[in-house]
């Protein structure tokens, strides 16, 4: 039920275990083996917590459905060395990603330094206190 919420679910067919570090890997559109070393990590720096977690979330989250196995995975094979890009062309590619990053960053700071985001503030804490 939360799984199609936050279209997070366990990935069985690449499962090492429970398939719960490869279903996060495939909503974060990351290698799976990266997760997994993060959860390692988790393990030995808090180890109650980080099997807790993973405990709860091979409990709830639900199995990938049979429609969306079907598909071939976005994550695999999309850095830039691994795609077939040239290293002049990821590197524009993440060039233009950053750039677009940093405009809505400084659109965020602009408003956020700005007299009428105070003004609203007022008005919205006078809301508040009645």
């Amino acid at each position: 039920m939360a799984s199609t919420l936050i279209n997070l679910y366990r990935d069985k067919r690449n499962a090492k275990l429970g398939g719960v570090c490869a279903g996060i890997a495939r909503k974060a559109e990351v290698e799976p083996w990266l997760v997994r070393v993060l959860a390692l990590t988790g393990l030995v720096f808090a180890t109650f917590l980080t099997f807790v977690l993973y405990i709860a979330a091979w409990l709830l989250l639900e199995d990938l459905p049979v429609k969306e196995e079907a598909e071939p995975q976005s994550h695999v094979k999309t850095a830039g060395w691994q795609s077939g890009l040239s290293a002049q062309e990821a590197l524009t590619r993440l060039e233009g990603r950053l750039q677009q990053l940093n405009g809505r960053v400084a659109k965020m700071e602009q408003l956020l330094t700005s007299r009428e985001f105070r003004l609203r503030r007022e008005f919205h804490d006078l809301g508040k206190d009645r």
